[in-house]
């Protein structure tokens, strides 16, 4: 029998391989296993490399990524508050993937009560009790919401609606006292009374600590800013601007702003404030701005340090049409948003130069398209508030704090600027506010 030492050194290498192959296989098998598994799934709609983690019960989470100074989504995963280090960033994906070390299971852990206050039925929640989290399958479940002023001087946290006439402000010691509130500064009341009582905020400042926004946009990819869109968004709209708004008396003057860009620009105004109807109770009323449409006044009644609602990122951002945007400052609109998605207003000297550019993209289809190309790039998500909320209440590290001078980071200089122009109102310091905390 002859042996042909070419052959069993082909025969050597193959069971090596076979070898490192099944050892590879089995380890990260067990690493999966153990560590990614719950946290790692494929997104429907994805392209078939393209893959996030996300908790498989509360939403997109980077507690893996590194830490970068000011990144939108690279932080350290243990920030969870406020921090100058990291001021453009909101926390909320570290806030939703935060459990914190207790020894105990969820079923052993007593409930935090919290006490929800207010004058009117705001509270986004039906149920009381520990429904609220277990129905959200937050990580942190061991909480419990009451309406029942008896547990005031004993809940473990007080969370006071904006609309709520409040008519105590002595807080026990060991109790947490947390602001909620969605209006802006010009639209809510006086905090002067209520120095070194609160010692969270929940609102849509991306510096408070429990950010709620209206919406929030998650990238798949913090590498893939822009990706080829296979649909001409200009095609089939004949008609130029639409604007649907019902408040016509505001500080910032939109309507007076929206009128003067019509006597440059064809203008279509929905509601109270135009001529126009298409009542907010017909589900279909936006629809235009998907078939007839190609740019939409994502107008706010207050031009307001991060007051962006569901005027940009839903009549806006979620239909096929440009947003243009007056409100908050054109920083918080790059943050808070995708890139290259929106048209802000102080861009532009006046309405007449705003109409200028408009005209030069409905004219273009390549720049107009420009603006979509952010499309399919990531995805908008469902914050949990409750189950943020529930987790940081068990998080014990953080020292106790009050707010010295809630007025003051509510509404101090700079905060809001009226009818003004943000190019015009130069900012001192790239925070909001400074030294308002004790």
């Amino acid at each position: 029998m002859r042996i042909h030492p070419k052959r069993i050194t082909q025969r050597i290498i193959i069971i090596l391989i076979l070898f490192i192959a099944g050892h590879i296989f089995i380890k990260w098998n067990n690493i999966s296993s153990e560590n990614t598994a719950p946290y790692f799934k494929q997104l429907s709609g994805l392209r078939a490399s393209q893959t996030v983690f996300i908790p498989t019960t509360i939403g997109i989470t980077s507690s893996n990524i590194t830490s970068v100074e000011n990144g939108s989504a690279k932080i350290k995963h243990k920030i969870l508050w406020p921090d100058k280090h990291y001021f453009n960033n909101d926390r909320i994906i570290n806030q939703l993937n935060f459990k914190p070390n207790m020894s105990q299971s969820n079923s052993q852990v007593p409930l935090k009560t919290i006490l929800l206050v207010t004058s009117r039925g705001h509270w986004n929640t039906q149920t009381f009790g520990q429904q609220t989290f277990l129905d959200q399958k937050c990580l942190v479940n061991t909480c419990a919401l009451t309406k029942s002023r008896e547990v005031i001087s004993t809940a473990d946290a007080v969370i006071i609606h904006q609309s709520s006439k409040i008519h105590w402000t002595k807080r026990p010691r060991d109790q947490i006292w947390i602001l909620y509130m969605l209006e802006s500064p010009e639209n809510t009341v006086s905090l002067k009374p209520f120095g070194n009582v609160f010692n969270w905020t929940a609102t849509y400042r991306h510096d408070s600590d429990i950010v709620t926004p209206y919406e929030k946009f998650v990238p798949y990819d913090e590498n893939v800013k822009f990706l080829p869109q296979n649909k001409n968004y200009a095609v089939g709209k004949t008609k130029m601007v639409a604007w649907f708004a019902s408040n016509c008396k505001t500080k910032n003057r939109r309507k007076e702003y929206a009128l003067e860009l019509a006597k440059y620009i064809h203008v279509d105004i929905y509601g109270h404030c135009g001529n126009l109807k298409c009542p907010k109770k017909d589900k279909d009323c936006l629809d235009v701005l998907n078939t007839d449409y190609k740019f939409y006044l994502s107008f706010e009644n207050s031009n307001c340090r991060d007051y962006i609602t569901e005027k940009f990122f839903i009549n806006g951002l979620q239909h096929d049409v440009i947003p243009i945007v007056m409100g908050a400052a054109p920083e918080d609109y790059a943050r808070a948003a995708p890139p290259h998605s929106f048209i802000h207003v102080d861009e532009f000297d006046s309405p007449e130069e705003l109409a200028q550019y408009l005209h030069k993209l409905d004219k273009n289809d390549d720049l107009y398209n420009d603006y979509f190309r952010w499309k399919n790039t990531g995805t908008f998500i469902n914050t949990y508030f409750w189950c943020r909320v529930c987790a940081l209440l068990h998080e014990t590290s953080r020292e106790s704090q009050s707010y010295r001078d809630l007025e003051k980071w509510w509404r101090g200089d700079g905060v809001c600027i009226g009818k003004d122009n943000w190019r015009r109102k130069r900012r001192k310091s790239k925070y909001i506010v400074e030294d308002f905390l004790n």
